[in-house]
């Protein structure tokens, strides 16, 4: 397996209490392969409360689910200040044994990542765009080496596609199909961490901006 495609799940809703009340859904996702399997399930648990107040810094675990509706994977995500900490995830297989680690890097403008082993060494950066810099075009997370010198086109990326007003675009995460099954559940740990750190609260925004314009355009069109 060399490429998953991660698709939030979000129910109309749930965008209506998100941008008409400001309540924060739990986030849903599911995981397909290149040949368009479904793989996985992946279910938010976290209190509504923690969303509310903490934003992208609440804490949360991940429970990712196979075909029979067993939990496969857990992820784990500590609750973060987000102006003076730096957020990190634990990835578990089977829940309770560690796997892998994701740890934010601190930088001025640029998303930044470490993906550690089961023993906290570190084993592959990830290097993202300014978020919210760019412009109708994907935005690539690329996987590079601990010297942040890429080592070749195909060695990996977490891809967001250009999405419009929040639609369900999904995460496409490409790694080498000889790469370790567990750095593999690492990086898409890594996905569902950049998801929640820069997107989930964009999505909202983006949401309230489309919805603004349209009901000027028909108090202007009423009046």
């Amino acid at each position: 397996m060399d490429q998953l495609f991660v698709y939030k799940e979000r129910t109309t809703e749930d965008r209506l209490a998100e941008v008409c009340c400001g309540i924060k859904p739990v986030n849903k996702y599911f995981v397909m392969d290149g040949m368009g399997n479904k793989v996985f399930s992946i279910l938010e648990d976290s209190e509504c409360c923690d969303r509310q107040c903490y934003g992208a810094g609440h804490p949360f675990t991940m429970n990712v689910t196979d075909h029979s509706n067993q939990v496969v994977i857990r992820m784990v995500h500590p609750s973060v200040c987000t102006s003076c900490s730096s957020h990190e995830l634990e990835v578990q297989s089977p829940p309770g044994t560690t796997i892998g680690y994701v740890r934010q890097n601190w930088h001025v403008c640029l998303p930044k990542f470490t993906l550690e082993n089961e023993r906290g060494e570190p084993a592959i950066k990830i290097v993202g765009p300014c978020v919210g810099c760019t412009c109708c075009t994907d935005e690539n997370f690329e996987l590079v080496s601990l010297n942040e010198a890429a080592i070749d086109r195909s060695f990996g990326k977490i891809t967001k596609p250009f999405s419009c007003c929040g639609s369900n675009a999904a995460f496409v995460i490409r790694f080498p199909s000889n790469m370790d099954v567990k750095m593999k559940a690492t990086a898409l740990g890594a996905c569902i961490l950049i998801d929640s750190m820069y997107y989930t609260s964009q999505r909202a925004s983006l949401l309230c901006v489309c919805i603004s314009v349209a009901l000027g355009y028909w108090e202007i069109g009423y009046k």
